[in-house]
């Protein structure tokens, strides 16, 4: 569910997400201390009463148990992203760097510069720059002795990190990797920076205690919502009602209804006019998704009012589409059966 929940948020937000699992190696241009990655949190929802706000308007309220189980969902989300606790310890995980730096040692009659250290949030599960940190990285800058050449100074970082794994090597910079730690060090104009990542335990809080999921038994069930059916008219007309298809943990999982498009090929554009039909608060849609076979080109459109016109600029080179799938995807995570329609010339 979680997953479901960061997909719907980056798709309601036109945000990116951390969702991957293991972060890359530090590189080799570290933010310096009075640089900071610009704060997504502006613009995110402080709340689930916000998050709703964005969302188009019900025809057809919310079920009270659809409701209960979708603010203590989302409440408790909140909860982990936009707080400050939970995540590594800072104090733990920089020290747990430091270590790994004093064994690599400085090289001789460099000068300390400065030192500090970034949390790091990737792979925390929350839309970008929001939730715990995942682990931190510390830095540390060195000025070189006069002259010194970058392969005299990574030959001695070879000799001392010994047993380490090599990886991604250039003239003047190495990345070392042991279990879950990386060191880079760097020697480029004059300057040693040896940065490092030991990533560690990350200790979270303890998820509240849901409603159980509702999984609208009311609504009809549809037996492969995954299928993309082969286009066969210009315009496609959109559902109606809320659908469920067959869950793993419940017995169905409420999906929102199809959309319905038209596109047309306009110079260098294909024009989707799209339109939800009656929305659902059992389902209400967060996200419009649409491809088409031009390079696997795939577009993703907040939805905030129930009709609207998106244009999907044509990839240069590419032959111009013959057909346009669409979904849309609910506030909850879950995406409606896929619809395909042909491209018009104009």
């Amino acid at each position: 569910m979680t997953r479901l929940l960061v997909l719907a948020f980056c798709a309601l937000l036109a945000a990116g997400c951390n969702g991957s699992e293991e972060a890359a190696p530090p590189t080799n241009s570290p933010p310096t201390a009075n640089q900071r990655a610009p704060d997504t949190r502006a613009s995110l929802p402080r709340n689930y009463r916000e998050l709703m706000a964005r969302l188009p308007p019900f025809d057809e309220p919310t079920s009270p148990e659809v409701a209960a189980w979708r603010k203590a969902t989302i409440s408790a989300f909140f909860a982990r992203c936009f707080s400050d606790g939970g995540g590594a310890d800072k104090a733990s995980s920089v020290a747990a760097n430091r270590r790994i730096l004093k064994q690599a040692g400085v090289f001789p009659k460099a000068v300390f510069v400065e030192e500090h250290s970034i949390g790091q949030r990737d792979g925390n599960g929350c839309p970008e720059e929001t939730g715990p940190a995942t682990y931190y990285t510390t830095y540390r800058t060195y000025r070189l002795p006069a002259g010194t050449k970058p392969g005299k100074v990574l030959r001695l970082y070879e000799r001392r990190l010994y047993g380490w794994l090599e990886t991604a090597p250039t003239a003047c910079e190495r990345t070392y990797g042991q279990g879950p730690g990386y060191l880079v060090v760097s020697a480029c104009n004059g300057v040693l920076r040896l940065s490092m990542r030991a990533r560690g335990p990350v200790g979270l809080p303890s998820p509240a205690t849901a409603p159980s999921r509702p999984f609208g038994a009311q609504y009809p069930i549809v037996a492969n919502d995954s299928a993309t059916p082969a286009p066969t008219a210009y315009r496609s007309e959109p559902g109606e009602t809320c659908e469920r298809v067959a869950g793993a943990d419940v017995p169905s999982i409420i999906i929102p209804p199809p959309p319905g498009v038209s596109a047309e090929l306009r110079g260098q554009y294909v024009v989707v006019h799209w339109a939800l039909g009656r929305v659902h608060g059992d389902c209400p849609p967060s996200e419009l998704v649409l491809s088409s076979p031009m390079k696997a080109y795939t577009m993703h459109e907040p939805v905030h009012a129930g009709s609207g016109v998106t244009r999907m600029r044509l990839v240069a080179g590419a032959t111009p589409p013959e057909q346009v799938t669409a979904r849309v995807v609910s506030v909850d995570g879950t995406q409606s059966r896929a619809v395909a329609v042909l491209v018009r010339r104009s």
